[in-house]
């Protein structure tokens, strides 16, 4: 009976020991206000706050793009020792393609002017010597579409002035179209036209038109600091008419030079050098003949480039010579003009 008194006791006393210790102990304060700002803990010591920073301390730099697989570097004047995107010879200038960098946009454009100086080739008036200064003009749009199987097209044209009388009136040049399918060491040119007018080499128009099985390439070496670029056509149609005198008269026995298309092989090759950081020597030589016929063209160029502005500014020097061996007046005979041209030209290409 006292062991249960005892349990009943304590049973009873509990509740009212902590009754009795809850009403000595001061309520707890109440909860801070909330006015939508949680207060932040101070900074450590020896910083300063993001509103104390200097606006001008330098940023990370972003990560640049990625380039496609198999594209080159972007256009500038020094480019890690490699010639990249940068143009290898003057705006306008034969066996140059301009090289579209696809991150930017699918084409590229280039213009140039500048100064010629001509010596040689077939007198155009008898009572005085062929003009010797000639203004040049050039322009060229590259397009490259590396989707699929690869596309690509080219319009350029190169033209001097003033090669027959007045300083501004256009004399010589050449323009061309292309569209070709591949990629850039290797394409298919599926149809090509130039038209060309030289009349010191006794030339009136030139027009050569080419397609299947001929070819194209641009070919980076020893680290894209060498370029090699070849266009090849084993067979086209070309078409001439010779300049003033040099035009033959239809006869029974002599058939007139513009009497039908006649077949033709042709090609063109560049080599270029970079010697950095930026400076360029290039070389380049064209060879046109027709299929029974003596007409023959060669020409060959050498060309020192300087590039500014990174690359989109270029200084060319050049020199380039030119000879075309024609069918002559009389039966089984031919004549030839050679003409040597100095070329100062400056070149944007944006």
């Amino acid at each position: 009976m006292r062991s249960l008194a005892v349990a009943i006791a304590v049973a009873l006393g509990l509740p009212a020991l902590a009754l009795a210790q809850d009403e000595g102990l001061p309520p707890p304060p109440p909860p801070p206000a909330y006015d939508g700002d949680v207060p932040l803990p101070p900074p450590p010591s020896g910083t300063r706050p993001l509103s104390q920073l200097d606006p001008q301390l330098p940023r990370p730099a972003p990560a640049p793009a990625r380039r496609p697989a198999g594209a080159l570097p972007p256009s500038g004047a020094v480019q890690g020792g490699a010639i990249g995107e940068s143009p290898i010879a003057a705006a306008g200038a034969q066996a140059a393609p301009l090289h579209p960098d696809e991150t930017i946009g699918h084409w590229r454009y280039a213009m140039a002017s500048g100064v010629a100086g001509r010596f040689g080739g077939m007198q155009l008036d008898k009572d005085r010597e062929n003009p010797g200064v000639l203004l040049y003009f050039g322009a060229q749009a590259d397009g490259l579409w590396s989707e699929g199987f690869g596309k690509s097209a080219r319009l350029r044209l190169r033209m001097f002035t003033g090669g027959e009388s007045e300083v501004y009136l256009p004399s010589d040049g050449e323009v061309e179209g292309a569209f070709m399918i591949g990629r850039r060491e290797f394409r298919f040119v599926l149809g090509r036209l130039e038209v060309a007018r030289y009349p010191a080499l006794g030339m009136q128009v030139l027009a050569q038109l080419a397609t299947l099985p001929c070819f194209e390439g641009s070919l980076p070496l020893l680290g894209d600091t060498m370029r090699l670029y070849y266009y090849v056509s084993p067979v086209e149609a070309s078409f001439v008419r010779y300049y003033g005198d040099a035009h033959i008269s239809h006869s029974a026995a002599w058939a007139t030079e513009s009497d039908v298309p006649v077949a033709a092989s042709a090609g063109r090759l560049r080599w270029t050098l970079l010697l950095p950081p930026s400076v360029l020597l290039s070389l380049q030589g064209d060879l046109m003949k027709m299929w029974n016929k003596a007409d023959l063209l060669l020409a060959g160029e050498a060309s020192l480039g300087y590039q500014v502005l990174e690359g989109s500014a270029v200084f060319n020097v050049a020199v380039r010579w030119d000879q075309f061996r024609r069918r002559g007046l009389a039966p089984e005979t031919s004549a030839t003009d050679s003409e040597m041209k100095l070329l100062g030209i400056a070149t944007l290409v944006f």
